[in-house]
């Protein structure tokens, strides 16, 4: 449901005329429903920051913050601006990305992609920075194929291990690996879907594993909320994820994309912790903080959220989840993300300073200083 278009020197997914049909009255439903529970709840101040942000060569499917042609000095200064917000820990998206023919780094194997060398200098900035980076792969859309086979199974699997070879001559410069496809359970079980999709993580993660044991592995899955199926949602996720060594889960809340509201944000991450203890994986939320245009006309429809439902959404994880990361802040909050960007800015910088006072007073208090 998408297709492949070109803007100024790049490929974007944009979704179909059939997609838009689907999509657009779903976000019209979410948008009134999170109205109406914020009406109906007291604003409150955010309980946990976000100290994590995907980054990227450029957002996959609109036209966003692009970081293509930055070298070292522009990444530092990008990612100095994540530290101001009380980042520390970065993700970038891919290394790779199938379906646009785009590679971010000098590769022998992918050599029929257009490429740019954006993880380069975006590492050197990382270490200098001191932020704990993730560092992404290849992307694609196998996770959203409904009709997986063995022929699409196998060619993935040497695909994600040719570039995770290759990346490996970064080791130095990056802490963890970013599994880049989603997908997620769509309403209905298909296990002919799981039993591949298990077969590739198993495999591919192990290879991770055997190689280099010490880095952890991350997956940030999409939410989509349907009444009365959070049990099938479950079973599903502990058949995809059998036998595999997955380190982090953060699943995106799915707020902005629609996929789920805030009225359903507590029962979708009860159902996400529940998996992660069961597999002993460690679980992360996601957040997303940025909202749908009514319409997705062109290649830029999403804009900066608002502070009130953001900090809904965090207080919704800040129950369940160890760490908070963003989709995504060099764009929704950085200097092209116009006033609403700067409004949601300032607010969580307000509100991390106001946590940081608290923890300060508490400790001084329990040091009698106070």
């Amino acid at each position: 449901m998408y297709l492949i278009a070109q803007t100024e020197d790049y490929n974007l997914f944009l979704p179909t005329q059939k997609a838009k049909q689907h999509v657009e009255p779903l976000i019209a439903e979410a948008k009134q429903a999170n109205l109406q529970y914020l009406s109906e709840h007291k604003p409150a101040a955010p309980q946990m920051r976000i100290t994590g942000s995907f980054v990227y060569p450029h957002p996959p499917n609109y036209r966003g913050a692009c970081t293509l042609h930055y070298g070292k000095n522009e990444w530092t200064d990008m990612l100095n601006r994540l530290k101001e917000l009380g980042m520390d820990t970065i993700i970038l998206q891919a290394a790779v990305w199938n379906e646009l023919g785009e590679c971010y780094y000098p590769s022998k194997y992918f050599t029929g992609f257009k490429t740019w060398n954006v993880v380069e200098p975006m590492l050197t900035a990382a270490r200098e920075t001191g932020l704990t980076v993730f560092l992404g792969g290849y992307g694609s859309v196998t996770g959203w194929d409904e009709k997986l086979n063995s022929n699409i199974i196998e060619q993935e699997k040497s695909s994600q291990s040719a570039c995770y070879r290759e990346l490996l001559k970064y080791r130095q410069f990056f802490d963890g690996f970013y599994f880049a496809p989603e997908t997620a359970y769509c309403g209905t079980r298909n296990l002919h879907k799981e039993k591949f999709l298990n077969e590739l993580y198993r495999e591919f993660f192990c290879e991770i594993k055997n190689k280099t044991p010490d880095l952890q592995i991350l997956m940030s899955p999409a939410t989509k909320y349907f009444p009365d199926k959070m049990e099938e949602m479950k079973d599903s996720w502990r058949a995809l994820l059998a036998g595999v060594p997955l380190d982090i889960m953060a699943p995106q809340d799915s707020i902005g994309s629609c996929g789920n509201q805030l009225l359903h944000q507590p029962e979708t991450y009860r159902a996400w912790t529940e998996v992660c203890r069961d597999l002993n994986i460690t679980f992360w939320s996601n957040i997303e903080i940025f909202e749908r245009q009514d319409q997705l006309d062109g290649d830029s429809y999403n804009y900066t959220a608002s502070p009130e439902r953001v900090s809904c959404q965090i207080n919704n994880a800040a129950a369940y989840a160890k760490k908070l990361i963003c989709w995504e802040a060099p764009y929704y909050l950085g200097p092209d993300s116009g006033r609403k960007g700067a409004v949601l800015r300032n607010f969580l910088n307000k509100a991390g300073s106001s946590q940081h006072s608290l923890r300060k007073n508490s400790v001084l208090e329990h040091c009698g200083i106070s």
